[in-house]
């Protein structure tokens, strides 16, 4: 059994202070604390355990042996369940016993006391934590050894929690003060988030818009005006024939085929359920079973797939650019072959539609409307459109790059 100590001194109270002054964390100060203290308060373990702020959650902080009780181990424990709940709803002002192991003070139905055993810990000592005589916590020392404290012991223990309650208190604030912080931040950046994201939608049904007004102005008010015009002609005979409608009526078929195509353009189901190759290749069988020219159409896939992996805004735009690259290859080319190579190189998505037409010469009276909405569809997706003739110099190689990071923050 060890002498009965003396009280402790005012170097002592310095040294202490000194050696957490300037400590950023709460290991740091109890490690500190617990060097200045051992000759005077000896112990095989000490912790301080601070409450939160509505006093029912305690985090313990040790230093000598790791526990179960610990912060690293348990990040925090409800109040009920300590083995000094007392101490830290006021009922009592310290505890010590000289054998936490046979006392029935900590093991009471649900306590937390396992690490008493696992640790082997006898002697303990517990005074509270306060600020402004309030219990904010407690400060714990534990030891193999059997009786070793005494009553000079709580009074050096007492003096040893009021040195280090306002520091650790003012700890415990910033470091509340710092996650409200990161609260803040976070919160902040959702809503910026969420103000990007509500941006780039309205940009996305923008851009919408405008390709559906490509497609009606290209295709369905094309079909229109020739139906109009017919029937402005017809209008001007005295009697109009059955086989004169006929026409007409096939006119008005093919119109509303071309409609329906454009609303499925909106979102192309094929392209959807079954990959941009498939979709692309049923555009290739539709040209082909309705032409008497085309002979030749086919899609060659150089890229393994890789270009379903793009954001599905960008393939339907990539789908609507080569749709109509077909679509002036069949109706103005007079192609007899189309030919689609898709390919993945160097970190973008390359889709090329060949075909051995008339090539680039324009026809007197000739729109070239048709390749500027194709380069508008490609600057909204941040892709790169090329035209040229095609191989030899026969025909047309309409070309389009886009990154494959390109549309990831809209998708």
């Amino acid at each position: 059994m060890r002498n009965a100590p003396g009280s402790i001194s005012t170097p002592t109270i310095v040294a202490i202070q000194r050696s957490i002054g300037g400590q950023l964390n709460f290991r740091d100060v109890v490690k500190a604390a617990s060097q200045e203290i051992h000759d005077l308060l000896p112990h095989n373990h000490l912790d301080v355990a601070l409450m939160n702020a509505d006093e029912t959650l305690v985090t313990a902080y040790e230093t000598g042996l790791h526990t179960d009780w610990g912060a690293d181990t348990t990040a925090s424990a409800p109040v009920s369940i300590s083995p000094i709940r007392d101490l830290f709803q006021a009922k009592v002002d310290y505890i010590v016993t000289a054998d936490a192991q046979y006392d029935t003070r900590f093991h009471f139905s649900g306590a937390f006391s396992k690490p008493i055993f696992a640790a082997n810990l006898h002697s303990r000592l517990h005074v509270p934590l306060k600020v402004k005589r309030r219990v904010i916590g407690a400060l714990s020392l534990s030891a193999h050894e059997r009786s070793i404290y005494c009553e000079n012991d709580i009074d050096n223990a007492r003096l040893v929690a009021d040195v280090l309650s306002s520091y650790l208190f003012a700890l415990q604030q910033s470091e509340l003060a710092r996650r409200t912080e990161i609260l803040q931040v976070e919160a902040e950046a959702r809503a910026e988030g969420l103000r990007i994201g509500a941006l780039h939608l309205t940009e996305e049904l923008e851009n919408a818009r405008q390709t559906i007004g490509m497609d009606l102005h290209d295709q369905t008010l094309a079909d229109l005006s020739r139906i109009s015009r017919n029937l402005k002609w017809l209008e001007a005979k005295q009697s109009v024939r059955g086989c004169e409608l006929q026409p007409i009526q096939e006119e008005i078929t093919h119109c509303l085929r071309e409609l329906r195509v454009i609303i499925d353009n909106a979102r192309p189901s094929l392209l959807q359920f079954f990959g941009f190759c498939e979709a692309v290749e049923a555009i290739l069988d539709r040209w082909a079973s309705g032409s008497s020219t085309l002979t030749h159409c086919r899609i060659h896939d150089h890229g393994g797939g890789a270009i379903d992996a793009l954001p599905s805004n960008i393939q339907v735009s990539l789908y609507r650019i080569v749709q109509e690259a077909i679509n002036n290859a069949g109706s103005h080319a007079c192609a007899s072959a189309i030919d689609v190579h898709v390919r993945s190189e160097g970190g973008y998505i390359s889709v090329a539609v060949v075909d051995d037409g008339r090539g680039l010469s324009p026809r007197p009276g000739q729109r070239s409307g048709g390749i500027g909405n194709m380069r508008t569809r490609a600057s909204l997706i941040g892709a790169a459109l090329s035209v040229s003739a095609g191989p030899g110099g026969a025909g047309t190689c309409l070309k389009i790059r886009v990154p494959v990071g390109a549309g990831s923050a809209t998708h």
